[in-house]
């Protein structure tokens, strides 16, 4: 008898739901006491129909008071541990769900045989929440005594690279490339040297996408999905591409969120998502952080007056008749109504300084000890000469050699290394920051959460920290 291991996380916010986990002969039902926990499931050959077949299906199904609202499964070869089909196949695909209004986000992760300390067990993880739209009015209603307090009571949630949540931009470059022209992504890229070392040119640039795949897709939901999950804090990296991307391919010589010099979303398009969602929902303030870090130097930064003009662009498709306005980092010490009488609801910063518990010694992880020791050493005296404190949940294992080439090799659409460590840290991670920022983290700064594929479980944190700091 052979199998194949799943392991599967959940969190439940929402009162009268609960999460099947099933597999042939083999189911657990969570609820809202089973948050942050793991728990494991084995799809067995021996519990399959049929002599030579060694498929069975893993599901999960989310349960309103025992109703069926949600399902996703894949289909699980348990003697070679390959995905045979299935609607979790690719991570990009495995976008939240907006229902009844609740948020389903979820993720699976398709494990090989355990190389290079990566688990050899499949990930899938589900979170069950609110629909957190209109979260800082619910929290701070116009003219309470909690929107009297300043913005800085806020914890904010924030997509780690929020701009790469989609292939499409990078795509139009890859697929231009040849062997010859390779060698400006080889030159700006230092991981895909790693895989030079290996394989030919003719080789190398036919793996591309799942390297670009593995190094840079860190989220799988629209800005506006991100919205509507409750993120409020996104760090922009908008740059021109390099030249030669735009001589052999029909990118457009704009602005996009670039990862080193990986195109991800224009930034046009990212400030148009965050105007209309500000245009509807009136109480919300959502921050803006442009910076470049890790931008390779011939992708041109967007001057001062560039930047203006794409902001002025953007508002001038508000249909607020000139109500929204753009917000300096000012903004951050004054008072919530404040914000929202003036109608700086978006608050728009360059490359600030903030108090950070990244360090690319710390994150280079698959697991989460290095990242609660550098969140154990962040303490209210270190956050008072910075305008903002910044925790980081995720890894980013793409920086370890042997985990970022095992992944691209055994590649298919959900196999990425970032996905393979999402829902074990975050077992972790927040629950630390649900229980020590209080009291370890007590400056009048606001604070933001960042992740990896932006969940419900991260916001709830934030939002439920802000309640507390809002009532101080």
């Amino acid at each position: 008898m052979v199998s194949k291991g799943i392991t599967v996380y959940s969190y439940i916010s929402v009162a009268g739901y609960e999460i099947e986990f099933s597999v042939p002969n083999g189911r657990i039902i969570n609820n809202e006491n089973d948050n942050h926990s793991a728990k494991d499931l084995e799809v067995e050959s021996g519990n399959i129909p049929g002599r030579e077949n060694y498929t069975g299906r893993f599901i999960w199904r989310v349960l309103q008071n025992s109703r069926e609202i949600a399902n996703r499964y894949n289909d699980i070869n348990s003697l070679t541990g390959n995905l045979e089909g299935g609607n979790m196949k690719s991570t990009l695909e495995d976008q939240s769900i907006f229902i009844d209004n609740v948020i389903i986000s979820y993720g699976f992760y398709d494990a090989g045989s355990g190389q290079a300390g990566l688990t050899d067990k499949d990930q899938c993880f589900v979170t069950v929440t609110a629909n957190q739209s209109t979260w800082m009015g619910s929290l701070a209603p116009q003219g309470s005594p909690a929107a009297l307090k300043p913005f800085s009571r806020f914890v904010l949630v924030a997509p780690h690279d929020d701009g790469m949540a989609t292939m499409q931009n990078s795509d139009a470059v890859i697929n231009a490339l040849d062997a010859t022209n390779l060698l400006k992504f080889r030159e700006n890229i230092p991981e895909i040297q790693w895989f030079g070392d290996l394989l030919p040119p003719e080789v190398l640039v036919h793996l591309l996408p799942d390297i670009v795949y593995a190094l840079a897709i860190t989220q799988k939901d629209t800005i506006t999905s991100m919205l509507g999950l409750g993120a409020r804090y996104f760090e922009f990296r908008p740059a021109f591409p390099v030249p030669l991307f735009t001589e052999i391919s029909h990118l457009e010589n704009k602005p996009y969120f670039q990862h080193a010099c990986i195109p991800g979303l224009a930034y046009n398009v990212f400030l148009d998502q965050v105007v209309a969602f500000l245009d509807t929902h009136v109480a919300e303030i959502v921050t803006i952080h442009i910076r470049w870090d890790g931008i390779v130097g011939e992708c041109r930064h967007p001057t001062t007056d560039e930047l203006d003009a794409a902001m002025e662009t953007a508002l001038s498709k508000s249909m607020s008749n000139g109500q929204l306005k753009c917000g300096t980092i000012d903004c951050l010490t004054r008072s919530i109504d404040e914000l929202r009488n003036s109608g700086q609801r978006l608050i728009c910063m360059i490359e600030a300084d903030k108090y950070d518990s990244w360090t690319a010694q710390a994150h280079a992880t698959l697991t989460a000890a290095p990242i609660l020791e550098r969140f154990e050493s962040m303490n209210t005296q270190g956050q008072e000469s910075h305008p903002l404190t910044v925790l980081q949940c995720q890894a980013t294992s793409q920086s370890i050699k042997e985990v970022l080439v095992y992944s691209v090799f055994a590649a298919n659409a959900a196999t990425s290394c970032l996905s393979e460590t999402k829902a074990r840290l975050d077992q972790q991670t927040l629950p630390w920051i649900r229980d020590n920022v209080l009291t370890r983290l007590q400056a009048e700064k606001p604070i933001v959460v960042m992740n990896d594929f932006i969940d419900g479980a991260t916001v709830d944190v934030a939002i439920n920290l802000s309640r507390s700091r809002l009532a101080l």
